[in-house]
């Protein structure tokens, strides 16, 4: 399958309407009827009398998700239609907030989002514009005392009193309903709704874990295997910058160092070895002393879970005084099939968050001459069995929202800057220096997330090509 933690990546990502979405459309596999793919070459094994969302259940949800759409656009569009009467019937008209603020002498917030509401560019779009109701009657109130006429405010009020039916009936609260509505529309007002839930909840977890980390990264850097051109050596880097307690704490830092999986989800046998000589000859990972400070953490080997390290906090006080840096990384050699097989169709690099995080980065480098550009696409998805799962399992993971970009940064060390850890390049030169790599033939590959969820895996992946039908060199 893919390398450095793999698992198995989900066949089916649905939309506001609970279909697969056209740029991930599954499709039957010609190599298994029994098997689905999407195409970015994720495969995942289905039962044919028990999928993961079988013709019916995915009916279902189509209906309900759509009931809530058209009631919610038709409500909202009543609404917006009652506002612009209003609106248009304000003495001295209004063409900016500033004229409804100095002819109803309300809040300048207030009326900026009435306007957005009525002016967006549908009902969807609209709810997410829309004041609360409390603050509708304010401005409703307003208007009938600047000289609105009756029945344009009465009807107004009654389309509030509608609204307000909608989201208690459908949602609770604003908040909850807000959230709906903001995976039917994709515009910057979702995506703001997103980042705040995101960061909201960054905040919540940073506080009940007891610690948080400003920068999590990692890396895996790619190339032909000198022992066998048809596999691949994978280097891999794991790092935490700036990594604090905000209380005593004895919760341990979870690091997922590469194991290797075929797409059935068993362990590939493959050897870990250090990228720097180390003291306990047994030993397959270490630290990166040069860019880590001190005190840091202490590794240990987590017994029944292959691959899983644990680095415990040991000697380090509280708060941001006492925040450290952590850097691990290892070898694997000639681990993984480099073309597509049975079994093997689908590269990927996985992230598994399990530290409340300020921002991922989780970049991928491949040398030029190992598959040429690719196209590779990233998804987020929430963790719901977190550690108990067992790799490879088949899980209902959800795909989060909105989608997240891989950027191709370029090639070479120094395009791997960024101010979320400004030594990255100096970082960069020592593995390739250790690995006695040529750096400046690798294509750079990032996806950062901001406030990524915990616990969540991110994944870059690509579809695996076929091999030449002449001889690799």
């Amino acid at each position: 399958m893919s390398y450095d933690s793999r698992k198995r990546l989900p066949g089916w990502l649905f939309d506001k309407h609970a279909v697969v979405k056209p740029e991930l459309q599954s499709r039957q596999s010609p190599m298994d009827g029994g098997t689905r793919r999407c195409q970015c070459g994720a495969y995942e094994s289905v039962d044919a009398n028990k999928t993961h969302l079988d013709a019916a259940s995915a009916a279902v949800s189509s209906a309900e998700v759509g009931a809530f759409e058209a009631e919610t656009a038709a409500t909202v569009q009543q609404l917006r239609a009652a506002l612009s009467e209003v609106i248009a019937g304000i003495p001295g008209g209004v063409a900016r907030p500033t004229d409804l603020r100095r002819a109803l002498r309300i809040d300048m917030n207030l009326c900026c989002k009435v306007l957005r509401a009525v002016s967006a560019s549908g009902p969807l779009a609209a709810a997410l514009h829309l004041p609360g109701t409390m603050a509708l009657r304010m401005f409703l109130r307003a208007a009938r005392k600047a000289g609105v006429r009756q029945q344009a405010v009465d009807a107004a009020e009654q389309a509030t009193d509608d609204f307000e039916e909608l989201v208690n009936r459908h949602a609770g609260d604003r908040t909850t309903f807000d959230s709906m509505v903001s995976g039917l529309v994709h515009d910057e007002e979702a995506a703001q709704i997103t980042f705040q839930h995101r960061r909201a909840t960054f905040r919540g977890q940073r506080h009940l874990f007891g610690l948080d980390v400003r920068t999590q990264i990692k890396c895996l850097i790619v190339q032909p295997s000198a022992h066998n051109p048809r596999l691949l050596d994978l280097a891999n880097v794991t790092g935490f910058i700036s990594l604090r307690r905000l209380r005593p704490t004895r919760a341990p830092i979870v690091l997922t160092p590469a194991y290797t999986m075929n797409d059935d989800g068993t362990l590939r046998d493959v050897r870990r070895e250090p990228l720097i000589p180390t003291a306990d000859p047994t030993a397959d990972i270490a630290l990166l002393r040069e860019f880590c400070s001190e005190p840091t953490l202490h590794l240990r080997v987590v017994p029944g879970r292959p691959g899983l390290v644990y680095g415990d906090l040991v000697g380090v006080a509280v708060g941001k005084t006492a925040a450290v840096t952590c850097v691990e990384g290892h070898l694997n050699r000639a681990a993984v099939p480099r073309f597509r097989e049975p079994g093997n169709e689908v590269g990927a690099h996985l992230a598994e968050v399990r530290v409340p995080c300020e921002t991922l980065l989780l970049d991928l480098l491949i040398r030029e001459d190992t598959y040429g550009p690719i196209k590779p696409v990233a998804l987020a998805s929430a963790d719901y069995l977190a550690e108990v799962h067992v790799p490879g399992i088949h899980t209902r993971w959800q795909p989060m929202e909105p989608p997240e970009p891989v950027a191709h940064l370029g090639k070479g060390a120094s395009v791997l800057y960024t101010p979320d850890y400004p030594r990255y390049p100096e970082l960069a030169r020592y593995v390739f220096k250790q690995l006695g790599w040529s750096g400046d033939r690798f294509d750079v590959y990032r996806c950062r997330i901001e406030y990524p969820i915990l616990p969540s895996t991110v994944a870059i992946f690509f579809d695996l090509p076929d091999a030449p039908p002449e001889s690799v060199e």
